[in-house]
């Protein structure tokens, strides 16, 4: 049975999302089986991650599944624990890999940033290989995935996540899983979780897509000739410095209709329309 879902997610519960878990699964349920979801540790603390579990539960059904989950900013760059029912908040790597359970999957996410070490890398499941928040949702970074696929220890996976917080984009950066489960069955917690850890996934947005080894595809025809592959590692590039300068032209556009008296919550209503539709 193949489950669709997204990873990388935020939500009021951690005040880095202005969507409420309700308001999210009335948004995503049409469309989507599973999300994800990667509460800032440092924004919450043990007891409201309980209370984000029950959550999490009680708005789970045959139709639609939370996987609740913590992003913990650490040494190593932020981590992300898929399926994380524990709170855990530190910024030591080696012990957010000694407290989580064999159930939860780890992710480092941002890798572009250089922060990785290596030693957490190879107790972790694998590393965020396309960030639709920091790289848009249109194009995967392919120049980047290439250097990764060439330093990668042998089976680790990349993901794709949204890192959805006040915007909640119409495009998304799609997993799908491949489970044991018969047709017709629900999603469960721990099928989605085992099918990640054991990479039978597959990331895309419709139009690009690369399987866990950074196998990249495009219309499903894997992309493996040189000439083309430098193109679109060219315009992978170009595409992350107009994502990064649009930006950054939103964010000063919103600061003068600030200036021009535009009240904030006007404001952000019309970065947010904007930012769904790119």
């Amino acid at each position: 049975m193949e489950y669709r879902g997204i990873i990388h997610n935020h939500s009021a519960c951690s005040k880095e999302g202005c969507y409420s878990l309700r308001a999210l699964r009335q948004r995503w349920a049409p469309s989507l089986d599973f999300a994800a979801m990667t509460e800032h540790a440092e924004r919450t603390s043990a007891e409201d991650y309980v209370a984000y579990l029950r959550e999490c539960d009680a708005l789970s059904d045959e139709r639609f599944r939370f996987i609740p989950g913590l992003e913990v900013s650490t040494e190593s760059g932020d981590m992300l624990l898929l399926g994380c029912r524990t709170f855990i908040c530190t910024r030591d790597p080696m012990q957010v890999m000694r407290q989580v359970s064999p159930q939860t999957v780890v992710i480092l996410a941002h890798p572009e940033e250089g922060k990785v070490i290596a030693e957490v890398l190879i107790r972790a499941h694998g590393l965020e290989g396309w960030n639709g928040g920091h790289m848009g949702g249109y194009m995967p970074p392919v120049d980047w995935l290439v250097g990764w696929r060439k330093r990668q220890p042998a089976g680790k996976f990349f993901t794709g996540g949204n890192d959805i917080h006040k915007v909640d984009p119409k495009r998304k950066i799609l997993t799908l899983v491949q489970t044991d489960a018969p047709k017709g069955s629900p999603c469960r917690e721990e099928d989605v979780l085992g099918a990640l850890r054991q990479g039978n996934f597959r990331t895309g947005n419709g139009i690009f897509s690369y399987t866990p080894d950074g196998t990249l595809f495009y219309h499903e025809r894997e992309i493996a000739r040189p000439l083309p592959f430098a193109l679109l590692a060219w315009l992978s590039r170009t595409y992350r410095w107009s994502w990064r300068g649009m930006n950054g032209c939103l964010q000063l556009g919103g600061t003068l209709l600030g200036a021009m008296g535009m009240d904030k919550q006007k404001r952000t209503q019309l970065n947010r329309f904007i930012r769904q539709h790119l």
